[in-house]
């Protein structure tokens, strides 16, 4: 899967806000959810919650389908949005990259933290992890 990936990451937002801006983020929920949209039907459910203008929502569906998160071609006069990748695929990609990033540079540190993170926060999946551990080594 080849994204033309220009993602920051900001971890103190939550969720998909994470990686892509907040209207990113609306906006790929609704195609997600509907599986292809033009930007008029975008724009109309968007209008429904704020005042936003309509190029804003074209300009930033096209820079979506320049990142490649979703596919754009015409239809008529209007062009058909579908996403690219699933929210699931999405997600899975981006923690990828996040803990490549990390283990690359700081694999101790990094490492470290998630085993005490694990003990502090969730030791269920503490043990999930173990378990997973032992899988791969006896593989």
């Amino acid at each position: 899967m080849a994204l033309n990936m220009r993602f920051r990451f900001s971890p103190a937002k939550d969720g998909l806000v994470k990686v892509l801006g907040p209207l990113e983020t609306e906006i790929m929920q609704l195609l997600w959810q509907d599986e292809r949209s033009t930007v008029k039907k975008v724009h109309r459910r968007l209008a429904q919650q704020r005042d936003i203008a309509y190029t804003t929502v074209m300009t930033t569906m096209s820079r979506l389908a320049e990142k490649g998160v979703l596919h754009r071609h015409r239809e008529g006069l209007a062009y058909i949005y579908s996403p690219a990748i699933s929210e699931d695929e999405f997600v899975g990609m981006v923690v990828r990259q996040v803990l490549d990033g990390l283990m690359h540079d700081y694999s101790d540190t990094a490492i470290e933290y998630m085993v005490e993170y694990l003990v502090r926060n969730n030791p269920t999946e503490l043990k999930r992890l173990q378990k997973t551990i032992q899988t791969k080594i006896a593989a």
